[in-house]
């Protein structure tokens, strides 16, 4: 995961893709250690450098993307408000390139993800 480039975000698109990577990463029931890390690596990328506030973040997303796993229209509604909050087509194809490389951290898609990255995709109109 040493080439996704997050920079280049406001803060609330920063808030808003940490939000999309955890649905993702929820999406096929299974949390890999390798996303686990990936989320770490990319928190620093951001700016945010020690673990205890690292995982202040993610528990700020988790928070807020929980009550949007269920029923899989909720999270296809949230996905829907994320994509707005990236301004430019060009914002949102960043964003769903780093969904995309962040889902492959495990090195491996499950039909679930692929089907998750396809409803951001349509969703974020690109």
């Amino acid at each position: 995961m040493a080439d996704i480039d997050a920079s280049g975000f406001t803060e609330a698109q920063r808030q808003a893709l940490l939000d999309l990577l955890l649905l993702g990463m929820y999406a096929d029931g299974h949390l890999a250690s390798a996303e686990d890390a990936a989320l770490h690596q990319l928190l620093g990328r951001m700016g945010v450098e020690s673990k205890y506030d690292q995982d202040r973040e993610l528990d700020a997303a988790v928070t807020r993307v929980r009550q949007h796993l269920q029923p899989p229209e909720a999270a296809q509604t949230y996905v829907k408000a994320l994509a707005r909050t990236f301004s430019s087509p060009e914002l949102r194809r960043r964003a769903a390139g780093v969904l995309e490389q962040f889902l492959d951290s495990d090195e491996r898609l499950t039909a679930v993800e692929h089907q998750f990255l396809a409803t951001v995709r349509e969703a974020f109109g690109i």
